[in-house]
């Protein structure tokens, strides 16, 4: 059973054999096998041809090659073709390929947990840049900061991987370590670092001053909505008359828990709609029981994207909040993930998000009510003043 598996796995995908390094020496083996002008060919108008172009070659390989490759080996590459003919052709930045293992980790980020050092990642300019190092990390305590570049990993240059491949490669067993080579500046710096089990923090909250209550609201793992009722709440019961949602350098994560962050705010209507190719347009809208009457104001810039950006479109569009900083990302795109037989799984763009106002922001992003281009603290101190001017008006008015 588990080589029929493995057979269908190669089955689905070994298109990369089609690529024209891989055609000279099929050919020629064609040729010595049938001779010239013998070869089989394929009805182009058969539903199936696709498929058993496929599967010829792959025979093909497994039969004929003097070092016979591994079948998953053989399946993983194809597929990884096919994305890589998914990103060119169709324009789909976001298509992506997941080994067994970055797909595991993929999956723990959404959990909650996961071991490994306790960094945030993302590409910049095509450098691997630390965005945010986790408060009581082994990251944090062996030295890393924010804006280093990670250049190698364990020695292997980063240049060669995607970002969720270094991602996967940073993260492991308890206990065991990653080395780090690490370009701060002009200075190169080696950092050798013990994984441990890290809990995820969805958010961070405080109370600033006596009347305005911190939300820093860090991915949309499960149970990110529900977290941040509980603190509006009890940041309400302490004194708070008014909140600051930071979602500044948070990427996004589960679709559903941004619909649920912004239904905290708002009490009914639409929230966010998304176009399909292949289904009916999609109307998701709030929950009900918010806090639709507390003064809100949202931290944004350029690493704000994906489900933090429904949050912000929603609340923006609504006249439900006021955006403090800079322009979002701009991923206004849906992708659904399909597991494989194997453990590895397949993440395709499926739709497009739209605002309540039907605006797009798929490569443009959102732009802030009022743009605060400078360091991280100056644009938090901006949002409380604006925050308790807001105070201010609304107790004048009472």
């Amino acid at each position: 059973m588990e080589r029929v598996q493995k057979f269908l796995i190669a089955l689905v995908g070994v298109v990369v054999v089609v690529m024209a390094s891989f055609s000279v020496g099929y050919s020629y083996a064609r040729g010595a096998l049938f001779g010239r002008g013998e070869a089989p060919t394929i009805n182009v108008n058969e539903k199936d041809a696709a498929l058993r172009i496929i599967r010829d070659a792959y025979q093909e390989i497994r039969g004929t090659a003097v070092d016979q490759p591994d079948e998953e080996a053989l399946a993983r590459g194809a597929v990884k073709g096919m994305v890589k003919v998914l990103k060119k052709e169709q324009d789909d930045p976001y298509a992506l390929f997941y080994s067994p293992q970055a797909y595991r980790s993929f999956q723990e980020l959404t959990t909650g947990s996961f071991s490994g050092i306790g960094i945030w990642l993302k590409t910049v300019d095509r450098s691997l840049k630390i965005v945010s190092v986790l408060p009581q990390s082994p990251a944090l305590a062996a030295g890393l900061e924010a804006d280093d570049v990670i250049e190698r990993i364990d020695g292997k240059d980063v240049a060669t991987m995607t970002t969720d491949e270094a991602i996967a490669r940073i993260k492991g067993p308890e206990g065991t370590k990653v080395k780090l080579d690490i370009a701060r500046g002009t200075d190169a710096l080696s950092f050798t670092i013990a994984r441990e089990e890290i809990a995820l923090p969805s958010l961070r909250a405080s109370l600033e001053g006596d009347d305005v209550g911190y939300i820093r609201l860090v991915t949309f793992a499960k149970g990110a909505g529900e977290d941040v009722r509980d603190e509006v709440e009890r940041l309400s019961e302490k004194g708070a008359d008014g909140i600051i949602l930071d979602m500044r350098d948070n990427g996004g994560g589960l679709f559903d828990e941004g619909v649920e962050v912004a239904s905290a705010f708002i009490e009914d209507g639409e929230i966010v709609s998304y176009e399909s190719r292949t289904e009916e347009d999609l109307v998701y809208e709030a929950e009900g029981d918010a806090f639709e009457d507390i003064p809100l104001v949202v931290l944004v810039n350029g690493g704000t994207a994906s489900a933090s950006e429904i949050v912000a479109g929603a609340l923006q569009d609504r006249g439900r909040a006021i955006l403090v900083g800079t322009t979002t990302y701009g991923k206004g795109s849906v992708q659904r993930l399909v597991p494989l037989l194997d453990g590895s799984a397949l993440k395709l763009t499926t739709a497009a998000y739209l605002t309540p106002e039907r605006g797009s922001i798929d490569g443009t992003g959102i732009e802030p009510d009022v743009e605060v281009d400078a360091a991280a603290e100056v644009q938090k101190q901006r949002a409380l003043e604006i925050l308790r001017g807001m105070l201010l008006s609304t107790n004048d008015a009472g």
